[in-house]
């Protein structure tokens, strides 16, 4: 009998600690295919391109035609090699590149953003923001306020982020209180606004003295654009945006190109955004968390 109790002193640990083991290894695996479930969103911009520069080449991730069915571990194991180039006569980011980012394993969702600089007019306050075009019906913004119903059409029609009221100041540079911000809320449908676009540059021409097409001068000179605008609603969160296929038309009507500088991505697994993150980066691309 003693030693049929020494015995059980020593497999009742192993047996244990085997049971804890399996709990450990089980809890891992469980998380790590959490994690791989998860989404994650990515803001992906290339700052070299917004300077006239070309994005440098290098390695960037594509996938074949069959990565869009499949395990996570099945479309990794598909993923090869290739070279990403900036060739976007046609913006920043050209069709190729978006074709490219689509490939990227456990891709869900894309927005591309068409961005432009103004400055944004409301009574006597005003501040600089990024405007961007984006599809109202498919990019995730989440309305706070509604500011009623509007004739379509008419105007530039903005969404804008809480904290956009927090950005603006008075003609003496004094920023907003919190009462004055929740009182410009709370009149949001009401409020006369004004687009001016920044940057924007009109070639004028001019002869000479003497005449001739020798005399002929090229000045350009740069000539702000208002425009009249209402809000639509506030959302979470701040930024300022706008359909994007009223933003280009209304840029398409001043002879102004509409980029785009910024595509957002929703990517499945932590994996799977680490190593899109890795690949954007490599290829000269800016990348962040987006909220």
């Amino acid at each position: 009998m003693p030693r049929r109790i020494t015995y059980l002193n020593y497999i009742l640990p192993v047996f244990v600690g085997l049971l804890l083991l399996v709990g450990w290894l089980s809890a891992r695996l469980w998380k790590a295919g959490a994690e791989e479930q998860a989404l994650f969103r990515l803001s992906v911009s290339a700052p070299a391109a917004q300077t006239g520069m070309s994005v440098s080449s290098g390695a960037f991730l594509q996938t074949g035609t069959s990565a869009s069915s499949g395990s996570f571990s099945q479309r990794r194991a598909s993923v090869s090699s290739g070279i990403f180039r900036q060739t976007g006569a046609s913006g920043l980011f050209s069709a190729e590149i978006l074709k490219q980012i689509d490939a990227l394993p456990g891709r869900c969702r894309r927005w591309a953003l068409y961005c432009a600089d103004m400055e944004i007019e409301i009574d006597k306050y005003h501040t600089a923001a990024e405007l961007c075009g984006v599809e109202l019906d498919e990019y995730p913004l989440t309305i706070v306020k509604s500011a009623g119903e509007k004739q379509t059409g008419i105007r530039p029609a903005l969404i804008v982020g809480e904290r956009f009221f927090e950005e603006l100041s008075d003609e003496y540079g004094n920023p907003l209180s919190e009462r004055q911000a929740e009182i410009l809320k709370e009149q949001i449908g009401s409020l006369a606004v004004c687009l001016t676009v920044q940057g924007a540059v009109d070639v004028e021409k001019s002869t000479a003295a003497g005449g001739g097409a020798e005399g002929t001068l090229t000045r350009n000179s740069r000539k702000d654009r208002p425009q009249d605008a209402e809000f639509l609603g506030i959302a979470e969160g701040d930024g300022v945006y706008m359909d994007a296929d009223r933003m280009s038309h209304w840029f398409a009507q001043m002879g102004l190109p509409c980029e785009i500088r910024r595509v957002e991505l929703e990517i499945q697994g932590e994996q799977n955004a680490q190593k899109a993150q890795d690949s954007l980066e490599k290829a000269g691309f800016a990348v962040s968390t987006a909220s």
